[in-house]
């Protein structure tokens, strides 16, 4: 028994310029992609910077809008930590700054630190320490940032054990530049992203004249070899990844009551509050004591509250305020304001 199929014409010379249509590289190995996670990967999609605070939005330590004195080896913008060699001193501030091209109408937060001291032999920056390289080791990650300097010899770079040393390097123009490169990651401990004023062929010291300066902004972390355009999230939830690290807690505009009972020749009443949970038990301290006053004197007892605070991590979501009582055998209700810290940081 014979079988006829007939199908329709086609024109053969459109059908071969479809094979000419420039697909590029990446779109030649998405249409080889053999899983949907391999083809997120391949076009970055979903949640991807993996740094915290990378356009500098979050300051909760303070504002730093104008020129503040840098120490080393401390943070100041949220999860940033300045870090310089030998005796340079140097500034940083916390501004706002209109990036160039297609991004001009945007205005970003950013990170700016300069030399106030010349030094034939030192290094200055700020970087991340990142938490998770456990997730990163056996990969590959793409850095960017976008980056104004007066110095050729700024780099973005992966600072970790087992990696290639490699890095992006700013021209000095005194102009934005769009900097990113991609590296591998043979890790598993704590390592960090850095933004150095740095000899970029040896890591190591440079010389630094006063007046050489950094700006920074955009700066991201994402898992693949593309830089993608810099992902902004919420002040919100910035904010709350930031609050895993490090909380300040303020109640210097109103008053909060409490009550605090004195017992038994006792002379501290202690009030206990709930906090985002943090990545370790934090350690706490008192930055401004507050002021304290008695709301209302349940006990037949004169004297005023003794005012000072102190504050006690009971875990990484609970804390205690401590406030004393002048007078043994008092119980009072209390009102104070203050503002306290838990640090968390790595």
């Amino acid at each position: 028994m014979t079988v006829r199929v007939n199908k329709s014409s086609f024109n053969i010379r459109e059908k071969l310029s479809e094979l000419e249509r420039p697909i590029g590289l990446k779109g030649s190995e998405l249409m080889r992609a053999e899983t949907a996670q391999e083809a997120r990967n391949l076009v970055s999609a979903g949640r991807k910077n993996l740094i915290i605070n990378g356009d500098f939005k979050i300051s909760q330590r303070g504002n730093y809008t104008s020129s503040t004195n840098m120490v080393n080896n401390t943070y100041y913008l949220d999860r940033w930590i300045s870090d310089h060699g030998n005796t340079v001193t140097a500034t940083f501030t916390h501004i706002t700054t209109n990036l160039p091209k297609q991004y001009r109408n945007e205005t970003n937060n950013g990170l700016k630190f300069e030399a106030t001291s010349s030094n034939s032999n030192a290094y200055l920056g700020f970087r991340q320490k990142y938490e998770f390289m456990s997730h990163l080791d056996g990969k590959f990650v793409t850095i960017s940032a976008w980056v104004k300097s007066n110095k050729p010899a700024v780099i973005i770079n992966y600072d970790g054990s087992g990696a290639p040393y490699d890095y992006a390097q700013h021209s000095g123009s005194g102009q934005w530049e769009y900097l990113s490169y991609t590296t591998f990651i043979n890790s598993t401990t704590y390592n960090y992203f850095d933004i150095f004023l740095i000899n970029p062929i040896t890591y190591s010291y440079v010389p630094i004249s006063s007046g050489d300066y950094v700006e920074v902004t955009n700066y991201q972390v994402e898992v693949g070899k593309n830089a993608t355009e810099f992902e902004h999230r919420s002040y919100g939830e910035e904010l709350a990844l930031c609050q895993r690290y490090y909380q300040k807690h303020t109640t210097s505009a109103d008053y909060r009551v409490a009550a605090i009972r004195s017992n038994g020749g006792s002379t501290q009443g202690t009030i206990q509050y709930l906090y985002r949970t943090m990545r370790i038990q934090p350690n706490t301290s008192v930055i401004t004591q507050p002021s304290i006053k008695i709301v209302r004197q349940l006990d037949d007892v004169t004297g005023a509250a003794y005012a000072t605070l102190s504050v006690a991590a009971k875990n990484e979501n609970e804390y205690h305020i401590v406030a004393s009582i002048a007078q043994s055998g008092a119980s009072q209700i209390l009102a104070f304001n203050a503002v306290y810290a838990f640090d968390a940081e790595l």
